[in-house]
């Protein structure tokens, strides 16, 4: 494909391929216009770097690949609406806290991770509509969640497909 055309793609699904190593292609940074991209089952280590240069995205999928945090790359994406990271590897420190102060973010995925606590900041996210936290390994629920009483317990647990 001709990386004059990558401006104008909307989204792409590059799901199944192998981008373990550094094989990720860099001329994903040309798609400026890009607002989905769907990265499911790619073998990932950890977030592409070049993801942060693409501002107008709004829906990002990550499932079933290797990544063990989420830290910088997300919290550049000012219109970020969706990340969906469930089945990785993911541990809580893994989890960046300035994520859920997001003003967009309203679908948040980290089931099926290495999660033993609630993420930290996550009482901040009050766009999310859908938050999906199920198969981890989290004991309870902090206290500042509180205030959410029967809803917010209702949104952490909550099946999303």
């Amino acid at each position: 494909m001709s990386t004059g055309v990558l401006s104008f793609v909307k989204g792409i699904d590059l799901s199944s391929n192998d981008f373990s190593g550094d094989r990720f292609p860099n001329e994903v940074v040309a798609m400026t216009q890009a607002t989905w991209l769907k990265l499911n089952k790619t073998q990932l280590e950890r977030v592409p770097d070049v993801l942060s240069n693409l501002k107008n995205l709004e829906h990002l999928q990550m499932i079933n690949n290797k990544l063990q945090n989420v830290h910088g790359e997300l919290s550049d994406l000012p219109l970020l609406r969706s990340v969906v990271v469930r089945k990785n590897q993911i541990k809580t420190s893994g989890v960046p806290t300035d994520i859920f102060r997001m003003k967009d973010l309203t679908i948040i995925d980290f089931g099926d991770n290495l999660l033993r606590d609630v993420p930290s900041n996550l009482e901040y996210a009050k766009c999310a509509i859908v938050l999906n936290l199920r198969g981890n390994n989290i004991q309870n629920i902090p206290n500042q969640f509180g205030i959410y009483d029967t809803f917010m317990t209702a949104k952490l647990f909550r099946f999303y497909p």
